[in-house]
């Protein structure tokens, strides 16, 4: 009897979720009308309510799992990891601004200036942690 080979689902199952989310990206970022519908978010009847915990939570809560794996453990690939999402993050921001404008409330004031300078900050004190250790 031949074994399954794992590894090529496991790359099937990548591909599809890159394509998937890849779409869902999309969708958000440049239908929005479809969006506010597609995730019940506007206003909300259905599970949208849902949809809006769960998916910025999910976002928070994986920044902070690789905080406190950094914290345990003081490799710099959870930084690495942080840096990467900081960079994903300023992307889409970036975007949102261009496809929907800049309106300045206590949000834009308090979260802008993280998600843009997340990324160059980190990178910095990494190479300065690297610098030092050599």
């Amino acid at each position: 009897m031949k074994s399954l080979d794992y590894e090529k689902i496991l790359r099937f199952i990548m591909i599809f979720a890159i394509v998937g989310i890849s779409v869902l990206v999309v969708v958000v970022n440049f239908m929005p009308a479809f969006a506010y519908d597609f995730y019940d978010l506007y206003p909300g009847t259905e599970h949208g309510r849902s949809n809006f915990i769960t998916y910025p939570s999910v976002l928070y809560l994986f920044a902070i799992y690789n905080c406190f794996m950094y914290l345990g453990s003081n490799d710099l690939k959870y930084i690495d990891v942080f840096i990467l999402l900081s960079i994903l993050m300023s992307i889409m921001r970036i975007i949102s601004i261009f496809t929907n404008g800049l309106h300045v409330t206590p949000f834009t004031v308090l979260a802008y200036p993280p998600e843009l300078l997340g990324a160059p900050v980190l990178f910095f004190i990494k190479k300065m942690i690297q610098k030092q250790s050599i």
